[in-house]
């Protein structure tokens, strides 16, 4: 046991040992449209320097040694543990297996004897690693992406991060709907508490009632605990469902969904009409909240439900949970107060407000990242996956001459480590028989 925690603690120092060596991306804060005479991506704008020298300099030391590949780092390949392309018969992977808690006994021990017998293919690797300087050779398929998620995270809080802390130190403005916007979120949240304490309540009382199922019921707590101490490590959490999709094909660190039609429970992070930042912790934290609420009973049946994955969020501001539950057994929200429904024309423009949505099917071509999801990461990530698809052919399901809508899907608890977290982009597609005639459209 003492031998497994070592090489993770080496693994892991080893990872982290190379994390400056950050690929720039080019284009960084673009906005993208379609021209109105073709089918070809341009750029219309650039973001402007407005860092502070000291996160500038530091910046470009993250950058220095570049070779100027837009993608090879930015955004993470599929499958995001253990590509194609790695040999899965290397001493690296089978490190991985024996390092693996769910790895069986009986397999460790066959693992253990085959990198014992790899002396020639490890020496190898180090004397490489020696040689070119370089840590790769020795990395397993989680070291790589341990390394590639601090690399992420390094340039999202020296480019984003710290220049926004900077920025709201300077000049310090909390929301103008702060004190409207606790009181309504906070309300649902006791909601959801008096329903759960309820049902507590029930399970004690059938308990006493029956004893015989507590054993049971305790070694199901024990292992939902257990399950969510290892979503600390997960770059995808074990035990959530999320809407139905199929792959239909792959590129250069992209995929295509197709997304079956699904229901959602969705509220505003910023009004109709008001600018939208994922930036905005406390709007997104709100947000969060009130659709947490509702999903665990702050809904007109209080009906608990179970949490999914992932959280989206749309360009436009508005977040959504994905609802595992057949059409006719959806719960309303919570109704609106009248003292609301006299501020609020319309409860979708409402802050705070829970909505049941359908969303139709659709077609998305995806990329996955890791860290922090910022702005700044957003307009890199985005960037990338429009380049990538301009160079594949792929056609945009956007209308020419508009701007390029996007999601965001957000799959891990907020206590996962930003290392691994996984993050994705995804924008509207047309492939195969769906793409349009150009010569009849114009």
């Amino acid at each position: 046991m003492k031998l497994l925690f070592t090489s993770s603690l080496i693994l892991f120092a080893a990872s982290t040992a190379n994390a400056f060596g950050v690929v720039k991306l080019n284009h960084a804060g673009s906005v993208w449209r379609l021209d109105q005479s073709s089918t070809k991506l341009y750029s219309t704008t650039e973001q402007e320097k407005t860092q502070a020298v000291s996160f500038s300099s530091f910046s470009d030391s993250l950058d220095a040694g570049d070779n100027g590949n837009v993608g090879s780092s930015s955004s993470t390949s599929f499958p995001l543990v253990g590509d194609e392309d790695d040999d899965e018969s290397g001493w690296q992977s089978k490190l991985d297996d024996v390092l693996d808690p769910a790895t069986s006994m009986a397999k460790r021990q066959t693992l253990l004897s085959e990198l014992l017998s790899a002396n020639d293919e490890i020496r190898e690797s180090v004397l490489s690693a020696v040689r070119d300087q370089k840590i790769d050779p020795l990395l397993t398929p989680n070291g790589k992406k341990l390394q590639e998620g601090t690399q992420a995270v390094a340039r999202q809080i020296t480019n984003d991060i710290l220049p926004g802390i900077a920025a709201t130190a300077a000049s310090p403005r909390p929301p103008a709907d702060l004190p409207t916007l606790v009181p309504k979120v906070g309300s649902k949240i006791l909601s959801a508490i008096s329903n759960q304490a309820r049902r507590n309540l029930e399970l004690l009382q059938g308990d006493l009632r029956d004893p015989s199922r507590i054993p049971q019921r305790l070694q199901e707590q024990t292992s939902t605990l257990a399950n969510e101490a290892a979503n600390i490590w997960r770059d995808t959490p074990e035990n959530l469902v999320g809407p139905p999709y199929k792959v239909i094909s792959t590129g250069e660190g992209y995929e295509i969904r197709e997304y079956e039609g699904y229901q959602v429970a969705s509220t505003n992070v910023a009004r109709v009409g008001e600018k939208f930042s994922m930036d905005d912790v406390a709007s997104s934290g709100a947000a969060f909240n009130a659709l947490a609420a509702y999903l665990f009973g702050a809904n007109e049946d209080g009906k608990s439900m179970d949490m999914t994955t992932p959280v989206t969020t749309t360009s436009t501001g508005v977040m959504r949970f994905y609802l595992n539950e057949a059409k006719d057994s959806i719960p309303q929200p919570v109704s609106t107060s009248k003292d609301e429904q006299r501020d609020n024309d319309d409860v979708l423009y409402d802050k705070a407000g829970v909505q049941i949505q359908n969303i139709p099917p659709t077609r998305l071509a995806v990329a996955r990242f890791t860290g922090f999801v910022t702005e700044g990461e957003i307009q890199r990530q985005k960037d990338v996956l429009l380049s990538n698809l301009q160079l594949d052919g792929i056609e945009l399901d956007v209308p020419h001459g508009s701007l390029v809508p996007y999601l965001i899907f957000q799959y891990n608890p907020p206590y996962t480590i930003p290392i691994v977290r996984r993050n994705e982009i995804a924008v509207p597609v047309i492939i195969g028989d769906d793409a349009p005639d150009l010569k009849k459209e114009w």
